[in-house]
């Protein structure tokens, strides 16, 4: 994400092909992967290509929403969060049909190389870098606000469906509409954001935090999986404004040839946070249960609604 960033600076949209192109070649090698070892390194070489590819999809869309004064960020991350959703359930369906995994991984290779050589052909040139003064201070304030974002966010991801089965003792069936509910959520979200005027940052993040708080407390002391499943549906629709609201914020606060550097510094703090956060939340669940644990996740999610006057002074 690092070097991502300072590529971004210097060759704009040029970057989002390359680097979908390498996590298309990435992403097929898992699949064949025959040891523990070679998995390891197969995978590494997935996280190189989704972090890059990450960093300049996201200044891409800064850029855009800077030139041509319109908003895309939302509806950029309700794809993702779309994307996460058809994923998950895409490959469990073709996985109970027989499909073996290197066939899955390598038909998406080959959709993600199409994208790289749809998206070649609309590449735009860089924009003049600008002279301007670090803003260290505030991009760090927004990737540290982005880490508790995500540490809740990968949090609900990992455990909801391990909440449902182990504490309210729900089916496979009803436990994998933990994720997948949370994520569709997400998605809707997003979308339902990107058609209406945004208010300002600071109110967006404050309903992130407090939306996402509310349902982690009904999810946390509820005694049936319905409900448990309503709480994260409130979480996921509340999280859905934090990642694309702070990758716009850091975008703007990067300015013109900028902007790949100052996301990179965000992303790579925010993604400390969704690093943390499913272990995090393990430890904490040994040590109590797993009620603590989305306890935790909803102390976590006040702290995030905590940190929204000091985004007011942050542009947009």
């Amino acid at each position: 994400m690092l070097a991502a960033g300072r590529l971004a600076d210097l060759f704009g949209a040029r970057l989002v092909p390359v680097a979908l192109t390498a996590f298309g070649i990435a992403v097929a090698f898992p699949g064949r992967a025959h040891s523990l070892p070679a998995l390891y390194v197969s995978l590494a070489f997935v996280g190189v290509g989704t972090g890059a590819l990450d960093v300049a999809i996201n200044a891409q869309a800064a850029t855009i929403e800077a030139r041509h004064g319109v908003r895309v960020m939302d509806g950029l991350h309700a794809g993702f969060s779309i994307g996460v959703l058809c994923g998950g359930v895409g490959a469990g369906l073709l996985r109970g049909a027989g499909a073996h995994p290197s066939w899955i991984l390598g038909g998406v290779a080959v959709l993600v190389l199409l994208t790289a050589l749809f998206n070649l052909a609309l590449s735009t040139p860089p924009e003049p870098a600008q002279r301007r003064a670090r803003l260290a201070r505030p991009l760090l304030v927004v990737g540290g606000v982005l880490a508790v974002a995500f540490l809740v966010e990968s949090g609900l991801e990992g455990w909801s469906a391990l909440f449902l089965e182990r504490t309210l003792d729900s089916g496979p069936a009803i436990s994998g509409l933990g994720p997948g509910l949370f994520a569709a959520a997400m998605a809707s979200g997003r979308l339902l954001s990107q058609r209406v005027e945004g208010p300002p940052v600071a109110t967006r993040m404050l309903f992130a935090g407090v939306a996402a708080a509310a349902g982690l407390i009904v999810s946390a002391t509820a005694q049936h999986s319905l409900v448990a499943l309503a709480g994260f549906v409130i979480a996921g629709g509340g999280l859905a404004l934090s990642a694309p609201t702070l990758f716009g914020v850091a975008g703007r606060l990067g300015g013109a040839g900028g902007r790949g550097s100052a996301l990179s510094t965000v992303a790579i703090l925010g993604y400390l946070g969704f690093l943390v956060g499913p272990p995090l939340i393990g430890a904490v669940s040994s040590a109590s249960s797993l009620r603590g644990g989305f306890l935790f996740l909803c102390s976590m999610a006040v702290v995030l609604a905590l940190c929204a006057p000091f985004l007011r002074e942050s542009p947009g």
